[in-house]
């Protein structure tokens, strides 16, 4: 028996996904959706895929699935969803979410009152050093988390002629905080547990963009940068620093940092590890998977989708358990931290007297 996939979208859709599924023994890809007309037949063709849709509406209707997984941009991930879950389909949906956690409130009670699984592509839970660093704090290997910070400064969005997409639309989903920000909330829950309150700010450095449907520049609305803290139930502080308008790169990085030791996986995708009293010691869990054919991505988030695949496919096909990855309960807990931090965002207090000597 095979699990039937559906793609919508034809971005990370067809870079990441779609290869990883084809790849897979236990995998049918059945069907591919795309907003730009004829893009799904091209992505199709090259793919041998049986079935291509403009339409995910037709694709939810037409075709013979089991899964639908959803690429898309963030305005459609609560409309596509809720059509594959009308027709009882599995989800898996591309972060954010959705739009707001209202919209993510009703895609997880749909999917719970059909009864079908439910995820959400926050595939570096399956990378092996970020497996490696909760089980290491499960372990107690740095004692109780006291603080955390990661880091992902990039450079693609730097450039100010880079055209105007759907990425620089607040009313779409696009911006840095939701791209990148859901990552690094999703993880740092995944390693720290319940999030009690949230602080940040988001910020939009290039205001304009070439307007590639018109003469002229035209105003972004995303943010391309945030910095955030959350604080845990447990009292640990985590906080994020992630960019997309960086002169230079730097990251993902990560640090956490325990009464009783220290944990750094540094941008090389090397774990460093130290009690209380030693020093810091390459601790890297190596990288097994190569990229299947017709995969052209970033291995760190390539390689952990490969993994994510195969463990979809076991919970769908033999019931085996959802955890760890990302439910739509999860996804709905992420949306509400950044709902709270759009909403706080950007109150900044001035202090008195700076100005004074």
């Amino acid at each position: 028996m095979k699990l039937r996939v559906g793609v919508i979208g034809t971005g990370f859709g067809a870079e990441v996904q779609i290869p990883a599924f084809l790849a897979h023994p236990r995998v049918e890809m059945v069907a591919v959706t795309s907003g730009t007309p004829g893009r799904a037949r091209e992505v199709a063709g090259r793919f041998e895929i049986p079935q291509a849709f403009d339409d995910y509406r037709d694709m939810v209707a037409k075709a013979d699935l089991d899964l639908v997984s959803i690429t898309s941009p963030p305005d459609t991930h609560h409309p596509a969803a809720l059509a594959a879950l009308a027709r009882r389909r599995h989800v898996l949906c591309e972060k954010p979410m959705a739009l707001n956690a209202a919209q993510a409130e009703e895609m997880l009670r749909e999917a719970d009152r059909q009864g079908v699984t439910h995820l959400i592509d926050h595939e570096l839970r399956f990378n092996p050093n970020r497996r490696k660093i909760k089980r290491l704090i499960e372990e107690r290997f740095i004692g109780a988390p006291r603080h955390a910070l990661i880091t992902v400064v990039g450079t693609g969005r730097t450039d100010a002629t880079r055209p105007w997409t759907w990425w620089s639309d607040a009313r779409r989903g696009g911006g840095i905080l939701g791209a990148q920000g859901s990552h690094q909330i999703d993880l740092l829950r995944y390693f720290l547990g319940e999030v009690a309150a949230v602080s940040g700010t988001t910020e939009t450095y290039v205001k304009e963009r070439p307007d590639p449907a018109a003469s002229g520049r035209r105003a972004v609305t995303s943010d391309d940068f945030t910095s955030f803290s959350l604080r845990f139930a447990s009292g640990a502080i985590g906080t994020v620093i992630s960019s997309a308008v960086g002169a230079h790169g730097v990251g993902p990085r990560t640090e956490i940092w325990g009464e009783e030791g220290t944990l750094i996986l540094d941008q090389e995708e090397r774990l460093w590890g130290a009690r209380r009293g030693e020093s810091l010691q390459e601790i890297t869990e190596p990288e097994t998977l190569a990229a299947p054919p017709g995969m052209n991505y970033t291995p760190l988030w390539g390689l952990s989708f490969i993994r994510l695949a195969d463990h979809v496919v076991k919970a769908i096909l033999d019931e085996a358990p959802v955890p760890p990855a990302a439910t739509f309960a999860d996804g709905l807990h992420a949306q509400r931290v950044m709902d709270a931090l759009r909403t706080s965002a950007g109150r900044w207090m001035t202090l008195a007297g700076l100005d004074r000597h």
